[in-house]
């Protein structure tokens, strides 16, 4: 395993992310990782990536032929965890400290609803952001800060259980060490009133900060440096 970088970009096997995304995304440097069959997805993009992690049941098989400076990492099916899961494991293995991902939403719900578990699994171990063509989706802990556009939509999502001692400020429904519980109080649909927002999380729990895009996508939000 060669190859070691503080951050990555990883490809799933799920609805294709833009050209122009995914071209966003690489200008910012780091490995190519692909979760099994994200590997099409890049190759449709006529890119090659670092490595590709997983079963491999899913990769069109003239790709190990053609991309000879490709890691393939083979990884044997089974019910542990997805091909993401494993390339994450990957990842961390090689030393990321930060990734984003991408193709892994959209299409399979229960795909979906389990790549969004993984930001908490991995929370860590990795500063892991989900982008696609809609939306930025990472964890909050701590404070984060940092400038919009006003008018910004934007949703906090407890990921599973509580979370409590939420404080804000620069959006139009601000928090006060209040608390969000799912199904009961969530902060879904708020907006940007100040260019400069900031969110805390004093208390235990995940959550998820989403970027409704609008038609621009600010690759600025994505995090990249991993926690202590």
């Amino acid at each position: 395993m060669p190859l070691v970088t503080d951050h990555a970009v990883v490809v799933g096997n799920g609805p294709a992310p833009s050209r122009s995304l995914l071209v966003g995304l690489l200008e910012q440097g780091g490995l190519l990782l692909c979760a099994d069959g994200g590997a099409n997805t890049i190759a449709g993009y006529g890119l090659v990536p670092d490595a590709v992690v997983g079963d491999l049941d899913s990769v069109d098989s003239s790709l190990q032929q053609r991309w000879t400076k490709t890691e393939w990492v083979k990884v044997d099916a089974d019910d542990t965890g997805t091909d993401l899961q494993k390339v994450l494991d990957d990842a961390h293995q090689r030393q990321v400290r930060s990734a984003v991902l991408t193709g892994v939403t959209g299409a399979r719900t229960d795909h979906t609803l389990w790549n969004l578990s993984l930001l908490g699994r991995f929370a860590d171990r990795l500063d892991l952001a989900i982008v696609d063509d809609d939306c930025l989706i990472r964890l909050i802990s701590g404070l984060v800060r940092f400038e919009a556009p006003l008018g910004l939509k934007l949703s906090l999502c407890p990921l599973a259980g509580p979370v409590d001692g939420i404080t804000t400020q620069g959006l139009r429904w601000s928090l006060n060490e209040d608390r969000l519980v799912p199904g009961e109080r969530d902060g879904i649909s708020n907006e940007t009133v100040d260019s400069t927002v900031e969110i805390r999380v004093d208390g235990a729990g995940h959550l998820l900060l989403i970027v409704q895009w609008a038609g621009q996508i600010d690759l600025s939000l994505i995090p990249r440096t991993a926690p202590d």
